[in-house]
C-alpha cells in the first residue's frame, strides 16, 4: 500500500513535469554514490543515461534521475495493461498508479513509465533461480537445425521470444563478470554465482551493467533485442556449471503463474 501511495504521488507530478529530474554531476560523484544517494540502482541509471558509464562521469554533466526506481517502455505493438504488468513482473496497479490516464490497452510506440523492483520478491524468496524474462520458448536447448547456419547444430540454452526493449532481470544474485559484445551472441552479459555456475544473456539491445557489479536475483539488467547471430528479438539464455551448458529449463521455475510454461514438455 505505501508504495502504491508513493507511486500515486509521483503519478501526480508527472502531469506536471516529467519523471525525472536533470542532476548535474559534482566534484567526488561516483555512479555508485550517486545511485546511493537517490536510492536508485544502478542499471536503472544506466538505462535513462546510456552514454554514461564508471570511466566516463564528468564533472557538469547532466543525468536523468528517475523519482523512483522505474524505467521508460514504448511497446513496438499494442498490448494489453495485464500483458505488460507481466513484462515487468509487477502489478497492473502500480503501473496505473504512475499512468493513471494509460487505460487498459497501450499504443504502440505510447511511452509509458515502469517501476522496476526486485522481480515478483514473495516468490523469488521461495525459487534458486527466476525466469529472466517474460517470453515463449523459441528454441530449446540441444541439438536443433540452426535458422541461420541451416545445419544441425548443438543449441547451448534456450531462446525466449520477447519483443525489442522487453527488461531482462537477473535470474540469480551474482557478480558481473562480462558485459559487452561477443561474437555469435552479440550484446552479452555473464553473471557468476559462485561455485562454478553462471549464467548467459545473449541479444541485448541495451546492457545496463558493468564488470563487477553485484546484482541481486530480480535486479533489472538490460533489454531484449537481436544483436549477434540472431533471426529476430529474443533473450538467448544459458546455465552453465564448470563452463559446461546445462538445459536452462531444469533450473527455472515451472508453477509460477507469471511466467510462461516450457513450450513443448509441458
Amino acid at each position: 500500500m505505501r508504495r502504491i501511495l508513493a507511486l500515486v504521488m509521483i503519478a501526480m507530478v508527472g502531469m506536471v513535469f516529467s519523471f525525472y529530474i536533470n542532476y548535474q554531476v559534482q566534484s567526488g560523484d561516483t555512479i555508485y554514490s550517486i545511485s546511493k544517494g537517490f536510492g536508485i540502482p544502478i542499471p536503472v541509471l544506466l538505462d535513462w543515461n546510456p552514454d554514461v558509464s564508471i570511466s566516463n562521469l564528468k564533472i557538469g554533466q547532466k543525468l536523468k534521475i528517475p523519482f523512483v526506481p522505474g524505467i521508460m517502455y514504448k511497446p513496438v505493438k499494442t498490448i494489453a495493461l495485464s500483458t505488460l504488468s507481466k513484462l515487468f513482473f509487477v502489478d497492473p496497479e502500480e503501473i496505473l498508479a504512475v499512468n493513471p490516464s494509460i487505460g487498459s490497452t497501450i499504443s504502440a510506440g505510447k511511452e509509458v513509465f515502469v517501476p522496476v523492483g526486485k522481480v515478483n520478491t514473495s516468490f523469488t524468496q521461495l525459487a534458486d533461480f527466476i525466469w529472466p524474462v517474460y517470453g515463449s520458448i523459441s528454441s530449446e536447448f540441444g541439438w536443433r537445425i540452426h535458422p541461420i547456419y541451416n545445419k544441425n547444430m548443438f543449441h547451448t540454452g534456450i531462446d525466449i521470444k520477447a519483443d525489442t526493449g522487453t527488461p531482462v532481470f537477473a535470474s540469480r544474485s551474482g557478480k558481473v563478470k562480462y558485459a559487452g559484445w561477443k561474437s555469435g551472441y552479440g550484446n552479452l552479459i555473464i553473471i557468476d554465482h559462485g561455485n562454478g555456475i553462471e549464467t548467459y544473456y545473449a541479444h541485448l539491445s541495451k546492457i545496463n551493467v558493468y564488470v563487477g557489479l553485484y546484482v541481486e536475483k530480480g535486479d533489472f539488467i538490460a533489454r531484449v533485442g537481436s544483436t549477434g547471430t540472431s533471426t529476430g528479438p529474443n533473450l538467448h539464455f544459458e546455465v552453465r556449471k564448470n563452463d559446461q551448458t546445462n538445459d536452462p529449463v531444469a533450473y527455472l521455475p515451472r508453477t509460477n503463474t507469471y511466467v510462461m510454461r516450457r513450450v513443448l514438455s509441458e
